[in-house]
């Protein structure tokens, strides 16, 4: 099992190293991974970090591993071991002998302070908590602005909103980083895209915005030569993207539903649908159909000649 942490050519002194070192090797940033295992980007970023008292309890950490070792196609067991070795030395008692402090408090007086400072703790914590029931979250679009037209087939989406909110752009959740900060790119269809963005905080109380992208997209055709061509049209619902073609990312974000996006390559194009329902797929102009179920993940689906 150890193998897996000493037979690279570049020292690697920990799990988050080699998890960092390996991601960056399959040229994937923390927004695909996280899209692709469902694990939050700040989780991801701690993982590599070794900030384990960043993370949750041990059993979704080891979830964690188990999810990145399908997607990295690596040994869970090493992963696992390593994980463990590394938390029992974090977590090993410390033997610093500590100067002890004694201060004397009359009772009555201790319990009263106590008593006080955990009701004012109360109270702000009840009056923060009604406040977000009642208070639908903040949500900032920063672009694209509204009644635009764009030439071309893709716009970026950024904006802010508040921490532990859900941000969804015409339903299809897009990530949000730990300052409460999107930045999510579409793929249009052309003519008229409406887009509605809305933030959604733990009780569901939700902002809304709704903004007007016309897009005008040049026609899109399979390139003579090569030996693969896929069409991929999306819909009814929109779904987000991964396509490398002959190792080069193509495409690698949220498409509409109605747009379409056609990629060529001389060897292989490899793709992965968060929704695989609304992505129908027509390899070298046969229509295969939908790539399989409504809100289904697949990845790492491989065309070659």
């Amino acid at each position: 099992m150890g193998e897996l942490f000493t037979q690279k050519p570049v020292k690697i002194d920990t799990l988050g190293d080699f998890l960092g070192q390996y991601r960056r090797k399959l040229n994937l940033d923390i927004r695909t991974v996280s899209m692709l295992t469902q694990i939050k980007p700040a989780y991801l970023e701690s993982l590599e970090r070794g900030e384990w008292n960043k993370l949750p309890a041990e059993v979704y950490i080891k979830g964690f591993l188990k999810q990145l070792s399908e997607v990295y196609h690596l040994p869970e067991e090493a992963l696992v071991e390593q994980y463990q070795k590394e938390h029992g030395f974090e977590e090993a008692p410390k033997t610093e002998a500590k100067r002890r402090f004694r201060i004397n408090l009359h009772p009555k007086i201790f319990i009263l302070g106590l008593s006080a400072a955990a009701v004012i703790v109360l109270l702000v914590y009840v009056g923060l908590q009604i406040r977000s029931v009642l208070t639908p979250p903040a949500l900032e679009i920063l672009e694209p602005a509204d009644n635009v037209s764009i030439a071309g087939s893709s716009v970026t989406v950024s904006g802010k909103t508040e921490v532990g909110a859900d941000v969804l752009i015409n339903n299809q959740a897009v990530l949000v980083d730990r300052n409460g900060q999107f930045n999510e790119n579409l793929t249009l269809s052309a003519g008229l895209n409406v887009l509605e963005i809305k933030a959604v905080n733990k009780f569901k109380r939700e902002n809304k915005r709704i903004l007007n992208v016309s897009a005008e997209i040049p026609s899109d055709k399979p390139i003579a030569d090569s030996e693969i061509n896929v069409v991929l049209n999306i819909g009814p619902e929109p779904a987000w993207i991964y396509l490398e073609a002959d190792g080069v990312v193509v495409q690698r974000g949220t498409m509409l539903a109605g747009s379409i996006k056609t990629v060529s390559a001389k060897k292989e194009i490899l793709l992965t649908s968060a929704n695989a329902g609304s992505t129908e797929v027509i390899y070298n102009g046969k229509n295969l159909g939908k790539l399989g179920r409504e809100g289904e993940v697949v990845r790492n689906v491989e065309f070659s000649k």
